[in-house]
Formats: structure tokens, sequence, C-alpha cells
């Protein structure tokens, strides 16, 4: 036994409906910068581990008002030391280690969180 089905294009026609509205939402991205800044009160040699935890940190007033960082796809950051991009960002702490290498006392450190947010306005 087969069974055949057939497909046809041909459907029958009804009433033309109403035009509708084609609703084009506007998408606003929002970035947040939080800066935070550390600056080494003496000279560190980085032949082993130097840690920095984010509650020596201060923020652009000066406070000591460390927010947690939140990675994930609409998040970056960014360390520079004395000016120059870095890499050793960890979620609670920068560490730093290049064996061989010095800082001096007042280096400036910062840490850069930018925070992308999407807003869908209809």
């Amino acid at each position: 036994m087969q069974i055949q089905i057939r497909l046809s294009n041909h459907h029958p026609k009804g009433i033309q409906g109403l035009p509708g509205s084609v609703i084009v939402p506007e998408i606003i991205v929002i970035p947040t910068t939080l800066r935070y800044f550390y600056v080494l009160m003496s000279e560190v040699n980085l032949d082993a581990p130097f840690v920095i935890s984010v509650q020596q940190f201060t923020d652009d007033d000066g406070n000591h008002t460390f927010q947690s960082i939140e990675v994930g796809p609409n998040t970056t950051s960014t360390v520079y030391i004395n000016g120059m991009i870095q890499e050793g960002l960890t979620p609670g702490a920068l560490t730093l280690y290049s064996p061989g290498d010095v800082l001096l006392a007042g280096t400036p450190i910062l840490l850069e969180v930018l925070y992308l947010t999407v807003q869908v306005v209809a």
C-alpha cells in the first residue's frame, strides 16, 4: 500500500485585511565606566607576585568604595600601569608578576571597568 501526499501552493484568498503598523524599536547602548586608582607607596620588585586587593583602590573622588567587577558578555576591564595597558586582572584582586621588573614608588595603577547596558524603546 502506498500513500501519496500532495502539497499545493493554492490557497483560497480571503478579503484583504487592514494594513498594520511596523514598529521599529530604538536601541540605545548606555556605557558606564568606573575607574579605580592606586599609587604605589614604595618600590615593588615583581620577582614574586604582588597583590593589590580591590579594597586598596579608590574611586574618582578618592573614596574606598570599590564595587565588585561583574565579568560578562557586556563588560570589559582594563588595567593601566603608568599609563600602559596591562594584563592580570582577577575578580578579587590585581596580581602583578613580572620577574626582573621593578615598579617605582609613586607609580599610578588604574583599573577601568566598562559596562554596556542596552535599552530598547518601542
